[in-house]
């Protein structure tokens, strides 16, 4: 999986959520509902993604599975992510000029308010 793909499944509102609470503490699906205040097999099914991606793990204490974040991944994701954005050039805005490949009619559209 890649760290965009990655970034894609945390930034998820749901997800993104349950992992903010699992970084604290680990919680049965059961409980993750309840502070949530979703169905327990909508936490399920987030689960169930997160899981699949490797960004949480379970295990069982009686009968509930309770889970917790693999802090390396999401560590790797945000890095990742932090890389990504230092490694790119800082633009400046030149209000009167476009200079991407549209700019014939980023022009035109730009004079026809002016008049």
């Amino acid at each position: 999986m890649t760290d965009l793909e990655l970034l894609h499944i945390i930034t998820m509102p749901t997800r993104y959520q349950i992992l903010m609470l699992l970084l604290n503490h680990h919680y049965c699906g059961k409980a993750l509902s309840a502070k949530l205040g979703i169905s327990e097999s909508a936490v399920s099914q987030h689960l169930q993604v997160l899981k699949n991606c490797g960004l949480v793990t379970g295990l069982r204490i009686d009968y509930q599975m309770h889970y917790q974040v693999n802090k390396d991944l999401m560590l790797r994701a945000a890095n990742a992510l932090c890389q990504a954005l230092s490694e790119t050039e800082k633009t400046h805005w030149d209000q009167e000029n476009c200079d991407c490949e549209f700019a014939a009619s980023c022009s035109r559209r730009g004079a026809s308010r002016k008049s």
